[in-house]
């Protein structure tokens, strides 16, 4: 059995992994919310996964902290997530250099250029990523591919707006319209500048990469690598701080059982090992690519590569996990446990799908209640008004594993339980793991929210005709992403 990881939308992952299946989990970071009120406060973060493989079972952790900005009257700036416009969708920009490409969005009668990246992809559909220690270069560098991608957050979007108010010296352009027809969120401009550039955005980008100390600094979060896994996520003021450290790490737990329970194989998070192969700097996010082993009985291994991914505001990963024995044939089963282990959950309630907050976690009653609870999200509502928002997004047959709510009974910890995979059928299926950090939003917002990342909306490209300045009748649907590597 053999399982390879990939990542999609805001894309992560992908990679021979041996053997068996693969599993990706856990992203966390803190959000406002009483307990008690239905009026808990959020803000946006999101998380990405390191693999913890087993003989049997291939793991993928994540670890992803952000923090989004609390409401503000700019209806965009509260949009959570990313948007990635693949090139296949976009035909009038392919074979364009890059730095010709410039997007706009209307936030009034004029348009202005916003922050945006272009990243490109090899010819096994991995990103390219052109520092570290074993970077990939691209086959055709600087210029705009089929398979490369324009990156741009949602929260600078803009309204639709009249294409004669776009720079005159744009061509070849198209219009990026984020959700359904009736009730979009936003759009976006794209074009190639046949003159120079107009004045661009403030130049300082949304996240940084320090490759000596191995640390991630974004406007809302910091990480630092001081193992395999994250060992330090603060939530941060500006873009360069590092702030106090909220967890005592990101831990999993795996067990496989093969012939019936005959031969049984634990691995923890304590058993990881990593090399970085490279990572990649822009405007909009920072990937980072390492290759996780997990050292095996009788000198074997399991090996992998995985991408984080860090915005602004949030990290995602996503995985595709291909399978090509079903376990049942080999009479294989197990389960893993994936979460963060907090330094002080004191006073935090929770809330799932289809229930109100909790009583603090830190009562007997609340966990006894909560643990072991079906489901697909789980917000924990902090005590100072943050609120933490897990989601796992399950697609193919890995919607077949049982996924539960997981709480220690005596420490503060916070995540998921996945059982029952004798289920998986071969093929290749997708999987996404997110943390959110929200602010000053209500229950509701919090479910919404939840809604938006596992079902995330469609984004829809429609060219223009030169000569008449109206959109063309075909238009390009790149929500669902088809799959890649990405890794």
């Amino acid at each position: 059995m053999e399982a390879e990881v990939a990542s999609r939308h805001s894309s992560t992952l992908g990679e021979k992994v041996s053997p068996s299946v693969a599993i990706a989990s856990l992203l966390v970071a803190p959000v406002p919310g009483p307990c008690s009120s239905a009026n808990a406060t959020v803000s946006s973060l999101t998380v990405s996964p390191p693999p913890l493989y087993i003989f049997g079972i291939a793991f993928f952790l994540s670890l992803m902290p952000a923090v989004a900005r609390a409401s503000t009257p700019d209806p965009f700036s509260a949009l959570p997530g990313v948007t990635l416009v693949d090139g296949g969708s976009v035909p009038v920009l392919q074979g364009q250099p890059l730095p010709a490409i410039h997007v706009y969005a209307f936030r009034g009668e004029s348009a202005a250029p916003i922050p945006f990246q272009i990243d490109e992809r090899d010819r096994r559909d991995r990103w390219v990523l052109e520092q570290g220690p074993r970077p990939n270069p691209d086959e055709a560098p600087g210029v705009f591919d089929a398979n490369d991608a324009i990156v741009l957050m949602n929260r600078d979007l803009g309204r639709r707006g009249d294409f004669a108010h776009l720079p005159r010296a744009l061509t070849h352009w198209a219009e990026i319209r984020v959700g359904p027809a009736s009730s979009p969120l936003g759009f976006a401009y794209v074009g190639v500048l046949a003159s120079s550039p107009p004045a661009t955005p403030d130049s300082s980008p949304y996240v940084r990469y320090d490759p000596a100390r191995d640390r991630v600094y974004a406007e809302r979060y910091a990480v630092a690598f001081d193992a395999p896994l994250p060992t330090h996520v603060a939530l941060v003021g500006e873009l360069g701080d590092f702030g106090t450290n909220l967890v005592a790490g990101v831990r999993a737990r795996g067990e496989v059982r093969f012939l019936g329970g005959l031969f049984t194989v634990r691995r923890t998070d304590q058993d990881i090992r990593s090399l970085l192969y490279g990572y990649r700097e822009g405007p909009v996010r920072v990937i980072r690519r390492a290759q996780y082993w997990i050292p095996l009985p009788v000198g074997l291994h399991t090996t992998g590569r995985v991408d984080f991914i860090f915005y602004r505001d949030f990290v995602e990963g996503t995985a595709l996990v291909k399978i090509t024995v079903p376990p049942h044939l080999v009479l294989a089963d197990g389960e893993l446990l994936t979460y963060f282990d907090f330094l002080d959950l004191r006073g935090a309630c929770l809330l799932i799908d289809g229930t109100g907050p909790s009583e603090p976690v830190d009562g007997h009653r609340a966990k006894q209640a909560f643990t072991g609870r079906p489901a697909r999200w789980a917000a924990l509502l902090l005590p100072d008004g943050r609120t933490v928002l897990l989601l796992v997004r399950l697609e193919g047959a890995l919607q077949k594993l049982e996924q539960r709510l997981y709480l220690h009974e005596s420490d503060p910890v916070f995540g998921f339980q996945f059982s029952h995979l004798h289920r998986l059928e071969t093929g290749t299926h997708r999987l996404s793991v997110f943390a959110l950090a929200l602010t000053a939003v209500s229950v509701e917002e919090i479910r919404r929210t939840a809604a938006f990342f596992l079902s995330p909306p469609p984004v829809h490209v429609s060219t223009v005709q030169e000569e008449t300045g109206s959109l063309h009748a075909r238009e390009s649907q790149t929500g669902r992403a088809p799959a890649r590597r990405d890794l």
